[in-house]
């Protein structure tokens, strides 16, 4: 990340969650601010995960948009939802769909040879 790309932002937190990221950067080797951005990049990434997995869970989204939301490719969707045991509905419609967002770039590639 370079400098033009990056915002500073200021957050207040109380003294015992301060300790306990002092205590992770200590055991990380890496300085606290570090690892905030650190610990901020996966919070952002989780909560991306755990909103695709409801609107598949609620047949609100494909699995391949669904991927796409949570920043996956669809094998690391599939993988995950496995793996935390999601029963997802799947329709026609969306099998459609998640063949033809796996087609899309082939057929681009395919145009420009």
């Amino acid at each position: 990340m370079t400098k033009s790309q990056s915002h500073q932002i200021n957050v207040r937190v109380p003294a015992d969650v301060v300790a306990e990221l002092d205590e992770l950067a200590e055991r990380g080797h890496v300085t606290r601010m570090d690892m905030a951005r650190q610990l901020l990049l996966e919070g952002i990434q989780q909560r991306k995960r755990e909103h695709a997995l409801r609107l598949v869970r609620e047949g609100k989204a494909s699995k391949s948009r669904a991927a796409e939301l949570a920043g996956m490719t669809l094998w690391e969707l599939m993988d995950w939802l496995q793996r935390e045991a999601t029963p997802t509905p799947y329709s026609l419609q969306a099998a459609v769909e998640d063949v033809r967002r796996l087609v899309a770039p082939l057929a681009l590639t395919e145009r420009h040879a």
